[in-house]
């Protein structure tokens, strides 16, 4: 999410912290919090920073003193879920992670000074990926990156959207109509395609409507959840992470094959809730992974669009991949760069709609 001053906020998800060995990228002992942030600030150029000093790590530690102690750079989780199991205190600060109940990142946005964020509650007791409901939590943006206050969590509505099967949210797009659109995808068997809902105002605060069937048999906006029933789609290309985005008198949308398939596609509409048509063929994703140690994963997913690392016009795009077996994620050549960013530019994306 791109903030004022040109710094970005970046929200990760399950994330392995800890140390690598420096030549074989080799991941050592791990914490494995189930969420994370941090703020990318920018250059001189007021472009987001290309160097390390540029990436602070907002993470709270168990202990970054003793490089020969217990946990020497492990993290907590960021946002814990408030039906997570019940961990004392003493096992959160000894670096605990909830294993049943969590938050995964959404999408955010800036509002009156402040970000707004969206956390997506899922359930993996069962060893499945239940989504639940989607929290709203608010941050500071007074002061500068290194702040006390800066990016300090000032409040969450772990009930901002009490049940989100769909996953509005995810994406977002702030629309010059006054709306922000939360994108998610409606989901069944071996297709999912995009639906979306939008705020009142481009304050997430100002109450959620939904884009659903009516029962004149015409699309329009319901403040009422959809089921199953009165959800519509906004295009029929089965695709992941649908991410929205403006360029001259159109609206496009990419997202990837699904599901987990390295093809790419771009569609276009002249609304920002479709339906998006005219699919194209954007790029296909590398089979194998420029790392040390074994080159191929078992899947891509979770393709992100950065419209704020975009320095000319061009679509950016970060990726992850995970091992055929979990434990190969430690203690092997090249096992830290499994789990990780991969990034991709795609230059002259226009060319594809050339009339």
């Amino acid at each position: 999410t791109l903030l004022p001053n040109g710094n970005l906020f970046w929200t990760f998800n399950d994330s392995f912290y800890g140390v690598v060995d420096g030549e074989t990228r080799a991941r050592g002992s791990s914490s494995f919090p189930r969420n994370t942030i941090m703020v990318q600030t920018a250059g001189t150029d007021g472009k987001p920073g290309n160097s390390a000093d540029n990436l602070m790590w907002l993470a709270s530690f168990v202990q970054t003193d003793n490089p020969d102690g217990e946990r020497y750079y492990h993290a907590r989780t960021h946002i814990r879920h408030p039906l997570a199991t019940a961990l004392s205190e003493e096992q959160i600060q000894q670096g605990e992670i909830d294993q049943d109940y969590l938050y995964w990142a959404g999408d955010g946005t800036v509002v009156d000074g402040k970000l707004q964020q969206l956390w997506n509650g899922v359930y993996t007791g069962d060893g499945g990926m239940t989504g639940l409901g989607t929290a709203l939590a608010i941050y500071s943006l007074d002061g500068e990156p290194g702040d006390e206050n800066y990016l300090k969590m000032e409040s969450v509505n772990h009930d901002f959207i009490p049940a989100n099967p769909y996953g509005f949210g995810s994406t977002m797009w702030e629309d010059e109509d006054g709306h922000t659109y939360m994108y998610g995808t409606y989901t069944f068997g071996y297709v999912s395609y995009p639906v979306v809902a939008r705020s009142k105002t481009h304050d997430l605060n100002s109450g959620v409507e939904y884009y659903v069937l009516g029962d004149d048999g015409q699309n329009g906006w319901s403040e009422t959840y959809p089921t199953t029933d009165y959800i519509t789609t906004i295009s029929n290309t089965s695709l992941s992470m649908p991410w929205v985005f403006k360029e001259g008198d159109w609206y496009y949308m990419t997202g990837q094959a699904y599901p987990f398939g390295t093809q790419m596609y771009i569609l276009r509409s002249e609304t920002p809730y479709g339906p998006f048509e005219d699919c194209q063929n954007l790029f296909v994703l590398p089979t194998t992974l420029d790392k040390l140690g074994v080159q191929t994963y078992r899947y891509v997913y979770m393709v992100h669009l950065h419209q704020g690392l975009s320095r000319d016009g061009e679509l950016v795009f970060s990726t992850n991949t995970d091992t055929d077996n979990f434990w190969d994620n430690f203690n092997s050549e090249g096992s830290a760069d499994f789990y990780r960013p991969y990034f991709y530019r795609v230059y002259k994306w226009d060319r594809l709609f050339d009339d």
